[in-house]
């Protein structure tokens, strides 16, 4: 395991940034998020870099979010990356950042019809790279607190390291399956645009919902409504504030809204309170 530098302030990062070379440079790029997992919303917790030389694991709550958003936009850096859409989205929405000149590897492991295209198994299939023990521990890690841990920092930057290496298997792979060009335009056409923004819930869309009729799917969304507004004034995730399978059959007229046990992360005269909200809605559909 090799050393990586923890960055948690603007001088650090400048310092870091002006150290790269002039001219168009390649650096591997990933980040860790909160995606209500632990708390309420989707948050930006951490940038992970690596240079081919200088790992470094950049934190966003102490840098100032325009240093890391001129380095993400700066099209003079080649940014490595792996399966990026959700990171991209969740930079655009949140912080206005439009991640470009990107060279993301998912898309070669798909148009190589890889049969595992996870990147840890990527890694383990293409590099022989096994992943650690105990490495699944942080797979769902809260990167909202502070400090890290050290072997949970350790962990987020492994995956950068690689991708370097990884790169240029992958393309050699292209190479031998006159797949290049290919993967220059769907490379190229997965970030001609910036992300949607707009999209409907998972919740709300998909198979779950592909039957529901005009009514179950209004009422859905009220529910919905309400749930989202006690979660974030709870700073919970909503599954964890109303299960999800329990508000599509609330929708679905399959449950009541009083026979769902209160989860214990929820206070009494919340959970009340969204309940009787919850009734009043199933009364007044």
């Amino acid at each position: 395991m090799s050393d990586y530098q923890y960055i948690a302030s603007a001088k650090d990062f400048t310092a870091w940034l002006d150290a790269l070379p002039s001219g168009e440079t390649l650096i591997a790029v990933d980040l860790e998020a909160e995606f209500n997992l632990h708390v309420y919303g989707e948050h930006f917790c951490l940038l992970q870099v690596f240079d081919g030389q200088r790992a470094a694991a950049v934190d966003p709550q102490t840098v100032p979010i325009e240093l890391i958003k001129g380095f993400l936009e700066d099209p003079r850096f080649k940014k490595i990356v792996y399966d990026c859409s959700s990171d991209r989205l969740l930079l655009y929405r949140n912080h206005q950042i439009l991640m470009g000149n990107l060279c993301d590897l998912r898309v070669a492991v798909r148009l190589l019809e890889l049969p595992r295209q996870g990147l840890g198994s990527v890694l383990e299939d293409q590099l022989g790279i096994e992943p650690e023990q105990g490495k699944k521990r942080f797979q769902q890690y809260n990167w909202m607190q502070r400090p890290i841990h050290r072997q949970a920092l350790a962990y987020a930057i492994d995956d950068v390291r690689h991708l370097f290496t990884l790169r240029d298997r992958l393309i050699s792979q292209l190479q031998e399956k006159d797949l290049m060009e290919k993967f220059q335009q769907e490379n190229a056409a997965i970030q001609a645009e910036a992300p949607q923004t707009d999209r409907k819930p998972g919740i709300l869309r998909g198979s779950k919902v592909r039957f529901f009729k005009p009514g179950q799917m209004r009422l859905l969304e009220n529910l919905h409504g309400m749930r989202e507004e006690t979660a974030k004034q709870l700073n919970l995730p909503p599954n964890s504030v109303f299960p999800n399978k329990d508000l599509l059959a609330l929708a679905q007229g399959k449950i009541k809204a009083t026979a769902v046990q209160r989860p214990r992360s929820v206070d009494h005269q919340s959970f009340a309170a969204l309940v009787q909200q919850f009734l009043q809605a199933v009364k007044g559909r």
